[in-house]
């Protein structure tokens, strides 16, 4: 699946969950007999200072078979069974939508994002299930009393602002080469820096990338783009000295930090533009047509192509494009794009007619190609629209 503009726009209109259906989903499974927990990024979220309200939540739950789990939360609303080999499930309820999952492992069978095996088991214990997440702010649980697991120093990780992987780092990203970009968006996000065990393994293993989708990688991205809007010179200091850039990019990918304005499509499609602006394979990414046209324009645009066929032709994209261009220091095009929205973008906006022209004496296609030629010079700031100018110049 692309992902969009409108996908990207919809990234900011999900609202915080109602805390009393979360204590309605506890109360339910613990009368049932089982232990719930609260994990991932729930649990970091609300450790972070001046974070806002968590707009996801994961529950880990033990003590129930899935078959059980799915008969305890039918009445509270929609059960999807969707993933219950792998010991989860995931219900609409109360208008939201909650994943479910029993304590589970993961077994690597190969190279890719996908090669790996899991192993659930609703005996198992939770710590068990924390000891495979990725790092150590999100191998946290929190139980339906408000106690919260942290086994591997999650909670002073936070506090020192450090990204690090739980365990060996090696074996993290063996499991699944994702959690690079992972670790990436979150020191994005949060202002974090990566541990250095991380790091190193984050760069040996960064040749493992080509086996994840594009479309995982534009979703990391995205979130590093859009969360992370004003710590867009730390994302390019990463992607540059982990080396996942290049390997993802190739050599001629020489990404430019801007801070992108606007709601957060218009920042992930800034910051997107801005990346790929010098160089680089945005192939790697799932490109839409429009995504496509917008880097078609920039770049033509630093090369010097005419304001006038901008103005014209992509009058709607132009805010954006100054907008980048302007933050990436290209000042003279900048101003050149800026004035053409005062233009006119077609001939009948001229203060000249085809008839004025024909009683000038001009015939046949000679009108159009008069006409084409006094807007670029009214582009070109050559004559301002007015009828006289247009007539000495034509006359001349």
């Amino acid at each position: 699946m692309k992902l969009l503009l409108e996908n990207w726009r919809q990234l900011s209109l999900t609202e915080a969950i109602d805390p009393a259906t979360v204590k309605e989903i506890e109360a339910t499974l613990t009368s049932a007999g089982a232990e719930t927990y609260i994990v991932g990024g729930a649990v970091r979220d609300d450790l972070l200072p001046d974070a806002p309200p968590s707009k996801d939540i994961d529950f880990l739950v033990r003590g129930l078979p899935i078959e059980d789990l799915i008969r305890v939360l039918e009445p509270l609303g929609k059960v999807v069974p969707m993933g219950m080999e792998f010991g989860t499930v995931t219900a609409f309820i109360d208008g939201e939508s909650f994943d479910f999952a029993l304590p589970r492992t993961e077994e690597s069978t190969g190279r890719g994002h996908k090669d790996f095996k899991i192993i659930a088991d609703h005996t198992a214990p939770v710590e068990e299930d924390l000891g495979r997440r990725d790092f150590t702010m999100n191998a946290l649980a929190k139980d339906s009393e408000g106690n919260i697991i942290d086994m591997f120093g999650g909670i002073q990780d936070i506090q020192d602002k450090v990204i690090r992987a739980v365990g060996d780092p090696l074996e993290r990203f063996k499991e699944d080469p994702l959690r690079i970009l992972r670790a990436i968006q979150f020191a994005v996000r949060f202002g974090f820096d990566i541990e250095s065990e991380t790091a190193a393994a984050m760069e040996k293993y960064a040749n493992r990338l080509d086996s994840i989708s594009k479309e995982r990688i534009l979703a990391e991205l995205t979130k590093a783009w859009t969360k992370g809007y004003a710590n867009s010179d730390h994302l390019v200091a990463l992607l540059e000295e982990t080396g996942v850039g290049q390997e993802l990019f190739g050599p001629s990918f020489r990404p430019i930090p801007i801070k992108a304005e606007g709601d957060d499509a218009d920042r992930a499609l800034g910051n997107f533009i801005s990346f790929f602006l010098l160089g680089g394979n945005a192939d790697r990414l799932p490109l839409s047509r429009e995504m496509s046209l917008y880097l078609q324009l920039a770049r033509e645009a630093i090369t010097g192509k005419p304001a006038v066929e901008f103005a014209s032709k992509y009058r709607d994209k132009l805010p954006l494009i100054i907008q980048v261009l302007d933050k990436a220091g290209y000042s003279e095009i900048v101003a050149k794009l800026t004035k053409s929205l005062e233009y006119p973008l077609n001939p009948k906006e001229l203060d000249i007619t085809g008839q004025d022209l024909m009683q000038m004496g001009f015939r046949g296609v000679d009108i159009g190609d008069a006409l084409s030629n006094v807007m670029l010079a009214v582009h070109n700031d050559e004559i301002q629209n007015n009828y006289d100018e247009i007539t000495r110049y034509l006359q001349g």
